[in-house]
């Protein structure tokens, strides 16, 4: 293809993440069959710039038909996607997004193709902004059996988080003590913590810091105690 003075990006399709802080967003995106027979027929060539951005490609003249549907598949790259992805995405005026679920689709991305966006001389942006599921963070910490320890407290460094009161519980199906901390808000999940978590023994002759814990509790390990809303790391002393 020549670059000089017949051909533009005619529409720049960017996929934003929260989960994400770096150029990527969990996804691949392609057209379905028959977007690709309506895009090669029009002379359009769909292209990926970088993780997260697709151009179409043509000539000055965009000749497709008005009414024309083009529907791209969302493919996940990441088998945690489901984890960490709020499944509730947004559709806007000129685009939206549809539900697939299968065969390692999402979702289905549809443009229909306007007047307005045939004329247009400019390339048109669709961002799409994606959010990152909310989830309660746990740790589940087994005292040492060798040693008799004081309470126990877990606190973020900057305290960004806080944490409810410490529960004693069994581990289901089994009878294994543990002492269950559960923090008191819902937090977006992130690819990268900023957070840093601290467990604490707190005795009469002072504190005594136990533990540095993970950043966060990996998306796809779920609390056996509430799996739907609270992701958890398990800590052994």
């Amino acid at each position: 293809m020549s670059w000089q003075g017949t051909y533009r990006i005619w529409l720049k399709l960017v996929v934003l993440h929260e989960y994400f802080d770096k150029e990527q967003c969990g996804l691949m995106l392609e057209p379905d069959t028959a977007t690709k027979t309506v895009l090669n027929k029009a002379g359009l060539i769909f292209k990926q710039h970088d993780q997260r951005t697709w151009f179409v490609i043509g000539e000055d003249q965009i000749l497709l038909d008005e009414e024309t549907i083009l529907n791209f598949y969302f493919k996940t790259t990441q088998k945690e996607f489901y984890y960490y992805t709020d499944q509730d995405a947004v559709s806007q005026a000129g685009w939206s997004l549809n539900n697939y679920n299968k065969n390692g689709i999402w979702k289905t991305l549809t443009i229909p193709v306007s007047e307005t966006r045939l004329k247009s001389s400019e390339t048109e942006t669709i961002e799409i902004q994606l959010k990152s599921q909310l989830k309660h963070v746990e740790f589940l910490v087994f005292p040492s059996q060798n040693y008799s320890m004081g309470p126990l407290e877990i606190r973020e460094q900057r305290e960004k988080v806080l944490f409810k009161d410490a529960e004693e519980l069994k581990l289901p199906g089994t009878e294994r003590i543990l002492y269950r901390f559960v923090s008191s808000e819902t937090l977006p999940l992130k690819q990268k913590s900023e957070y840093q978590f601290h467990l604490w023994e707190l005795r009469k002759s002072g504190e005594n810091l136990l533990s540095r814990l993970p950043d966060f509790p990996r998306v796809n390990v779920l609390s056996p105690f509430s799996p739907k809303d609270t992701i958890t790391s398990y800590i052994y002393l």
